[in-house]
């Protein structure tokens, strides 16, 4: 059966992103703001009905993330960025943050007060 997913995002809904360990900043021990950072868009697993610990699951499932951070999608509207739902074929939760409408890639300040607004939530020992 094929879950169907509700395209509007709740501006309360959570959306994670993966670490991968060269984006981690052991000075500070936090994601550093490359992690906002993609000329293809963001990518994130938007939260929908699912708990934390499956959020975290589905992103750990098939991939090497040295950690996961978190962040509300109303923070992302805050610093003048947009959120689209972008359903793939093997992940219904996908989505991706943009800078505009227009303008896929986060400019400026953005990915700096993304990262300072992040939650992490898991962390490899």
């Amino acid at each position: 059966m094929n879950k169907k997913v509700l395209p509007d995002i709740d501006n309360n809904e959570y959306l994670y992103r993966g670490i991968i360990e060269q984006f981690w900043d052991y000075e500070n021990n936090r994601p550093s703001s490359a992690v906002f950072k993609d000329s293809k868009g963001v990518s994130v697993d938007r939260e929908y009905d699912r708990n934390e610990k499956d959020c975290i699951g589905k992103l750990l499932e098939n991939k090497s993330f040295y950690a996961i951070c978190k962040i509300k999608k109303e923070r992302v509207l805050y610093h003048k960025a947009i959120v689209k739902y972008l359903p793939v074929e093997d992940n219904i939760y996908h989505s991706e943050i943009h800078d505009t409408v227009e303008k896929i890639k986060l400019k400026g300040s953005k990915p700096k007060k993304l990262r300072d607004d992040s939650i992490v939530v898991y962390k490899l020992p």
